[in-house]
C-alpha cells in the first residue's frame, strides 16, 4: 500500500473512537451461571479505575447457552461465534489502552481476577474503529 494510503487510513480511524473486543469462554471451573454472576463482580472492580484512566465505554456482553442459538432470520445459517461473553472497551485513542496495561492495578488486581474468571487459553481480541448510522433510532 502507497505511504498516502496509509497515511488517509490512519487519518480516517484518529477521527474515530476506537473499540477493543475481548471474547473469552468461561475458566473450566465455573459453571455458566457462576461465570456470569462472576463477571459482574469483575466489571465493579474494574468500572472505576477504567472511568479513572480515559476509557469512554466498557459493556458486558453475556452469552447465556440458551439465548445463543435463537434463529432470528438474520444470518441463521451463519456459524456461532463459541464464547460465553465478550467485553467491549471504547477510547478516543490508543494510548488509553496502552496506559492501562501499564498500570499497577491491572497487574494486580484486574489481571489475576480475569484469570479466575476466564479461560485465558480462549482469549480473542479484535480492534476496530466505530462508524455509526444509527444512534437512538435515528439516523446520523
Amino acid at each position: 500500500m502507497p505511504a498516502t494510503d496509509n497515511a488517509s487510513a490512519a487519518n480516517a480511524w484518529d477521527q474515530h473512537m476506537i473499540r477493543l473486543d475481548i471474547y473469552v469462554k468461561k475458566h473450566p471451573s465455573l459453571t455458566t451461571a457462576e461465570f456470569h454472576k462472576c463477571s459482574t463482580v469483575h466489571g465493579t472492580l474494574v468500572k472505576g479505575w477504567l472511568a479513572e484512566k480515559g476509557i469512554y465505554r466498557y459493556t458486558q456482553y453475556h452469552a447465556p447457552p440458551e439465548l445463543t442459538p435463537q434463529g432470528l432470520g438474520i444470518h441463521d445459517d451463519a456459524g456461532i461465534l463459541d464464547f460465553d461473553g465478550h467485553a467491549e472497551v471504547v477510547v478516543r485513542s490508543l494510548d488509553v489502552l496502552r496506559k492501562l496495561v501499564e498500570d499497577n492495578f491491572f497487574s494486580e488486581f484486574a489481571k489475576p481476577d480475569e484469570a479466575e474468571l476466564v479461560d485465558l487459553g480462549s482469549v480473542r481480541r479484535s480492534i476496530g474503529y466505530e462508524e455509526h448510522h444509527v444512534e437512538a433510532g435515528k439516523t446520523v
